[in-house]
């Protein structure tokens, strides 16, 4: 896996604040980390036309609202990282569309993965995760509210493309640093919808061949990527009703998974598999468990 150098953590004043510095503080040496954004976005403001300038300057502060949350975000990430000399840390406070200026700021900084924090429950309109996972130019992790401070439990969707391949090596150096935990491999073999309601034995048949095929593939993805075959656990599950993304949520929540990672781009039928319907459904739905999408 490559150091992640470069990482912006959006913070929003939530509760979620403490539990992102804590888990990249945790986490910022076993990633090669050398610099780290602290970015607060803070909604444009228009004061209307029609609104007295003497009622307006009755709520203006004396000191600007930017420069406290700065302060405030300056002294929180102090207490986190004050054991990090070397690692140079920036605290930034911009005006203007939340996840406009995310992405610009992941371009602008070059910043090689992009931290948000992953909420049970969604706070007003914030940033819109779908649409990060969908644009960012980077590494994206979304961080669960519960996320234990090392992951314990790696599970990688495959649906045996080259981008699969990816997440699994990225997933593979993820484990290295972290030789505790374990890793699974996922695949939702896709069965014909009619055998879940009323099977045959044509159906049954053809459902012991669908998941031959999955397993010859997966032998296929080990050898032509060269993966650690001894150090991934294979998983293979039916998909007869439903989409992939609940698949992939229901096995994570019932097998304790705590860190999905994924690739940016799947192929052929499930084109969409990655950064289509399959992973910002996940985003959206999967809120227990941190999800890391790798490009």
């Amino acid at each position: 896996m490559k150091p992640f150098r470069r990482i912006l953590v959006a913070l929003d004043l939530s509760k979620m604040d403490a539990r992102l510095l804590a888990y990249v503080a945790g986490m910022y040496a076993r990633w090669g980390a050398e610099k780290i954004y602290f970015l607060h976005i803070l909604r444009d403001f228009v004061v209307p036309d029609n609104l007295s300038k003497d009622f307006a300057g009755l709520f203006a502060a004396q000191v600007p609202v930017d420069e406290k949350i700065q302060a405030k975000i300056a002294q929180d990430v102090q207490q986190h990282f004050a054991k990090a000399p070397r690692l140079e840390l920036s605290v930034e406070v911009i005006t203007g569309k939340p996840h406009e200026q995310l992405l610009r700021w992941t371009e602008l900084k070059e910043v090689d993965l992009l931290v948000v924090g992953h909420k049970q429950v969604r706070e007003g309109s914030g940033i819109n995760a779908r649409r990060v996972a969908r644009q960012a130019p980077c590494h994206l992790l979304f961080v669960a509210e519960n996320a234990p401070a090392t992951p314990e439990h790696i599970l990688v969707p495959i649906d045996f493309s080259d981008h699969a391949a990816h997440a699994l090596q990225v997933a593979l150096g993820w484990q290295r640093r972290f030789p505790e935990s374990r890793l699974t491999a996922l695949n939702v073999v896709d069965m014909p919808p009619g055998e879940y309601y009323q099977p045959t034995s044509h159906g049954i048949q053809m459902r012991a061949a669908l998941l031959d095929a999955a397993k010859d593939a997966w032998e296929k993805m080990l050898t032509q990527h060269a993966l650690d075959q001894a150090a991934i656990t294979p998983v293979f599950i039916e998909s007869a009703y439903g989409g992939i993304s609940q698949y992939i949520s229901e096995y994570a929540t019932q097998n304790n998974a705590d860190l999905i990672v994924i690739g940016a781009q799947g192929h052929s039928a499930l084109r969409s598999f990655i950064l289509g319907s399959v992973t910002e459904t996940l985003v959206d739905t999967c809120r227990t468990t941190s999800i890391l999408i790798v490009r």
